[in-house]
């Protein structure tokens, strides 16, 4: 074509046809960095509904009475492919004007690539079988989440063994009047902790220790007979009297077991600090001592006994049956307990429905049955903390109970789209 030829207003449109070429070239690598960022969001909230859903999968298969089984995502890789193109046309028509004809696009191609392994093996096993320890109620403790959340979720039951009283409150609806009684000790620490009197801390003391001396020992064998007495110590000996001879007195400070009380146990005495973590040590490390006294706030409710937690697989199971094989029921707080403020019929609240429901955080579909988990309610303006709350608390257990799936030696599956 020569362009000297060309018509002013065919010339105008031949560099609205570069500029616009141009332009869309450049809007595909704008378009690079938006898509990117929109999918990496996008699949954040697909991973993170993935195991929601997983979660409320395995009520369901309790429900029915089935084994659990999990599958996690453990990586997601994804290829984007981003491509513009314009193009010019010219025709001639004779007689008459030339014309000019442009054309652009652009097309972007993602194909991402998932892996997702089985979660199983002895190790992942023993986890969601053995009950958690005193460490993880402290540290949901520590986290600020509510005490009636983390006790009615995580506790089998209350041993109750002091102040007059020797009896064991189930957290199970079926035994009526151990349920209800452990829903009013658990309201009552609620209540406790709402006024800031509840303490749930380990209990920490100074050991002493008694080395016996005679004239001819040397330093080097007083300090090999201190190391042999603290090995025996780690090891659970109890280190007897000593005679009258002269002897090395040594001293440790000491981080023992975790205990629920209605007052600052650093303001007993040592020997009573000492003794305490000496009865927990009598009991596993799911079992965690609670010392609600009588001279102290709230204690015309007074227990001493034991909180026993359960395993995830136990916490699932009875989430299960609390759909229909055991429903919970109403209680209501002890009339000598404070002021409760979220006093919910069920720790979870899950609705088994013939349909989907329209109002649902999470849902899944089970042997022809709907599950699932409303959104928070709104009332006079607040969410309502205690059903999305509790969901929440049993994924974070489940991310205690479960290994890096990265590192799961089982076999993988890949999915490329």
């Amino acid at each position: 074509m020569n362009l000297g030829r060309v018509q002013p207003s065919s010339l105008r449109t031949v560099l609205s046809a570069v500029v616009l070429g141009l332009l869309s070239l450049l809007s595909a690598g704008c378009l690079s960095p938006i898509a990117l960022h929109q999918a990496v969001l996008e699949y954040d909230r697909a991973v993170g509904r993935v195991e929601a859903e997983m979660l409320l999968l395995n009520i369901a298969r309790s429900r029915h009475f089935l084994p659990q089984h999990f599958t996690g995502v453990s990586s997601v890789a994804a290829t984007f492919e981003f491509q513009a193109n314009a193009g010019l046309t010219h025709t001639f028509v004779s007689p008459g004007p030339d014309s000019l004809g442009l054309s652009f696009g652009g097309s972007m191609a993602e194909r991402p690539t998932m892996t997702i392994v089985p979660i199983q093996g002895e190790e992942f096993t023993s986890r969601i079988l053995t009950p958690f320890d005193e460490s993880r109620v402290t540290f949901m403790f520590q986290q600020g989440v509510e005490p009636a959340i983390i006790l009615r979720l995580m506790a089998s039951g209350i041993q109750a063994s002091g102040y007059g009283e020797s009896a064991f409150y189930r957290n199970m609806p079926y035994f009526e009047d151990e349920y209800r009684e452990f829903r009013r000790r658990v309201m009552h620490l609620s209540a406790l902790n709402l006024s800031r009197e509840l303490q749930v801390t380990p209990l920490i003391f100074e050991q002493t220790l008694a080395l016996p001396l005679s004239a001819r020992s040397g330093s080097g064998d007083v300090v090999r007979g201190l190391d042999k007495i603290i090995d025996a110590l780690d090891r659970g000996y109890a280190i007897g009297g000593v005679n009258e001879e002269p002897a090395l007195t040594v001293r440790r400070r000491v981080t023992g077991r975790t205990v629920i009380t209605n007052y600052d146990p650093m303001q007993l005495p040592n020997e009573e600090r000492r003794l305490l973590h000496e009865e927990a040590q009598r009991y596993p490390r799911n079992y965690i001592l609670i010392d609600i006294r009588p001279d102290g706030p709230g204690g015309d409710y007074p227990l001493h006994g034991f909180l026993v937690i359960r395993s995830f697989n136990k916490i699932m199971r009875f989430l299960a049956n609390g759909i229909a094989a055991d429903p919970e029921f109403q209680v209501e707080p002890d009339e000598r307990t404070g002021e409760v403020v979220l006093n919910p019929v069920r720790t979870l609240d899950i609705v088994e429905a013939d349909s989907r429901p329209d109002n649902a955080a999470f849902s899944v579909k089970f042997e022809n049955r709907w599950y699932s988990i409303a959104k928070a309610s709104n009332e006079a303006g607040k969410l309502d903390p205690w059903n999305l709350g509790t969901f929440r608390v049993l994924a974070q257990l489940y991310q205690m109970t479960v290994t890096d799936i990265s590192k799961t030696p089982t076999p993988a599956i890949t999915i490329a789209k």
